[in-house]
């Protein structure tokens, strides 16, 4: 498996759970540290595409204010 931040090599491992006793199957990349299980991918994968921007671009005027008014 390839690590989705950096596509270096993921080895799997057993990721503990802070709220409980137990133990999680997860993926590890051993060049950047990324840890995988799958509640993470579940997270991941199940989100809507980011929206785009609607900053303004460099080099676009800027809205003109006269008389109280914007233009």
């Amino acid at each position: 498996m390839r690590c989705p931040r950096c596509k270096g090599f993921m080895v799997t491992t057993q990721l503990k759970e802070l709220w409980d006793s137990g133990q999680v199957d997860g993926w590890r990349c051993l060049l950047c540290g990324e840890h995988i299980d799958p509640v993470i991918e579940g997270n991941r994968t199940g989100h809507a595409s980011p929206v785009q921007s609607r900053a303004r671009v460099p080099g676009a005027p800027t809205a003109k204010f006269t008389k109280g008014r914007f233009r």
